[in-house]
């Protein structure tokens, strides 16, 4: 589908003043400028000013449309700006949204109540269950690591899996729609048993690698002590005590109960690119809706559909539960320190905006802007982006979701950072520029089908050695047992790929493509020689094609003494090197 950038529709503004008994939220819901109290508070920071900043974000970043809370003390504000679904549904604090790794959060929080209630222990060893709990104790069958990680098998914890120091990587291109001879839908007991298969790239408690699977190991952990979906032991435990009427771990639940659930988006940056650099024809299709994808496999890695209403719910107990006395009981006051507590240090790079680099304590990331306390987590789905920020200290927190990937967490960003340098009256010359910030990112991700064999291997042969064997030998089937298959097909003339089209007009294009839609992020890899044996790989999202959330990856052939190719290495690189995965070619 086919639609130009448009306007912000009407904006829709509740003022949220909250009072806490119990943990449950009574609310009085005041539309702007009606109701006792209200022409006293006005729309607070979310003013014609903030909204006319809003919408140039938007436009800026070919974003259809956010939705933003502010907690401020006993008061919340919320706002919807923009596009929920095209033509015309305009975004409303009720609008749901993918919220992505935000969930993680919530799954730790959900470990926390199992810890206080003292109902749950270790079967091997009947010990009360702690965060300190081995992983291995808890789905001994389940959780099964290669040979050489004996001991990461047996003493890897909860708390190591909720902070990602546990030495494995993503591995998010092993995650499938199907498992099993059997081929049924997957589950999160079957990513704990893929990691038998998998390797580590670092040893444990030393390094923070983000790991999304560690968080489904989780998820499967809950559901296996509770006998239960995790989906309604959040529902019991959390959400309805909070008063988070309208939170999901389905996408259908979210559907069936009649939500409005923003349609997710692409902008098309390819073929704006390509038209505005002589490709001719139109300037790109503009912004296409992408297919709705499901949400169980996800679970409490990123399953969670939500409003910011109910995020800001969320974030407000969290800043009343964190002083001496606990204000949002739903938790208790030892999960609400633990769940904050430092356990791992992030990259240097992650400084940038703070004080200094942050940490990672349990779903959240933690660190300090002019010398306060800040949390915070973003997500970002294939079309959703979510990014949630809380100061403690302030009694101050924001929520802004928005319906494309990473572009809407830019925005998140912008609206997020104004709002608490606002808040803290911080000058315009000492504002971290996340705008710069931004550009400089998307500009790097639409030049990779350009740079991508100088980033992936700069010392490469020159002039190229030939391939050892006519293009049509490398074709086939190639399988793993984690990451499953991969089929390599010729690439031929046509325009088979997003990246084709900037790889042919700057003289550099692949010669295979492996198109992997039985996988739950759903991607094309386009094979590019370089020499020999070596090849570059250029990822990208199938359904959101534009290069946004694009990858490199490094491919090497192995041919066998008979002449013929015998297996491909990969070596993906998200977050860093993934380690070397071995495919054997079976057909």
């Amino acid at each position: 589908m086919k639609f130009a950038l448009r306007p912000a529709a009407a904006a829709v503004v509740l003022a949220v003043s909250t009072a806490f008994a119990l943990g449950q939220a009574e609310q009085k819901v005041l539309a702007n400028g009606e109701g006792e109290g209200a022409a006293e508070k006005g729309t607070g920071p979310l003013d014609d000013c903030f909204g006319a900043f809003v919408r140039e974000a938007l436009g800026r970043w070919r974003v259809p449309g956010v939705a933003v809370a502010v907690v401020d003390g006993e008061d919340t504000w919320a706002e919807g700006y923009g596009i929920s679904s095209f033509p015309s549904t305009p975004v409303t604090p009720a609008t749901l949204f993918y919220t992505g790794s935000t969930a993680k959060a919530f799954t730790a929080a959900i470990v926390s109540l199992l810890i206080a209630s003292g109902n749950f222990s270790s079967p091997e060893t009947s010990s009360p269950l702690s965060w300190q709990t081995p992983i291995s104790h808890l789905i001994r069958d389940d959780f099964v690591l290669l040979p050489e990680y004996e001991w990461p098998a047996a003493h890897l914890t909860l708390e190591d899996a909720l902070s990602h120091r546990t030495g494995f990587p993503r591995h998010d291109k092993a995650l499938a729609k199907r498992y099993g001879p059997d081929q049924h839908p997957g589950t999160v007991r079957d990513v704990a048993r893929s990691l038998r298969y998998l390797p580590m790239v670092s040893e444990p408690r030393v390094k923070w690698r983000y790991c999304n699977l560690m968080f489904m190991v989780v998820s499967h952990v809950v559901q296996t002590l509770t006998n239960q979906w995790l989906g309604r032991t959040m529902k019991e435990r959390l959400w309805e005590p909070l008063g988070m009427t309208s939170t999901y771990l389905s996408l259908e639940q979210a559907l069936e109960a009649g939500e409005q659930v923003a349609r997710g988006y692409y902008w098309d940056y390819v073929g704006e690119g390509n038209a505005s650099e002589g490709g001719g024809g139109t300037r790109g299709k503009g912004f296409v809706e992408v297919p709705r994808a499901s949400l169980d496999l996800a679970s409490g890695a990123g399953g969670i559909a939500s409003n910011v209403l109910d995020y800001a719910r969320w974030i407000g107990c969290l800043i009343r539960g964190d002083g001496e006395e606990n204000g949002c009981p739903v938790l208790p006051k030892e999960a609400h320190r633990e769940l904050k507590a430092a356990r791992m240090v992030l990259p240097p790079e992650s400084g940038k905006g703070f004080d200094a680099p942050l940490a990672y304590a349990l779903g959240w990331e933690a660190g300090t802007y002019k010398g306060r306390r800040v949390f915070t987590h973003g997500g970002s789905m294939e079309a959703y982006g979510a990014e949630v920020y809380f100061l403690p200290d302030l009694g101050y927190g924001v929520v802004v979701l928005g319906n494309t990937a990473l572009t809407s967490n830019f925005v998140g960003r912008e609206v997020v950072w104004k709002l608490i340098n606002d808040k803290l009256g911080v000058p315009e010359g000492g504002r971290f520029d996340w705008t710069d910030t931004g550009e400089k990112l998307i500009e790097r991700q639409l030049k990779l089908p350009e740079t991508a064999v100088d980033d992936l291997y700069p010392e490469r042969a020159d002039p190229p050695l030939p391939r050892a064997l006519p293009l049509e030998e490398y074709i086939g089937v190639y399988s793993h047992p984690a990451y499953q298959n991969i089929t390599l097909e010729l690439l031929d003339g046509d325009v088979v790929t997003p990246t084709d089209d900037q790889a042919k007009m700057r003289g550099r294009r692949g010669e295979l493509k492996a198109v992997r839609d039985n996988m739950e992020w759903q991607m094309t890899f386009e094979y590019i020689h370089v020499s020999g044996e070596f090849w570059a790989v250029i990822i990208d999202m199938l359904n959101t094609p534009n290069m946004v959330t694009a990858q490199l990856a490094r491919a090497e052939f192995v041919v066998g003494i008979k002449g013929k190719v015998d297996k491909l290495k990969m070596e993906f690189l998200e977050d860093g090197s993934e380690g070397v995965i071995v495919f054997d070619k079976i057909a």
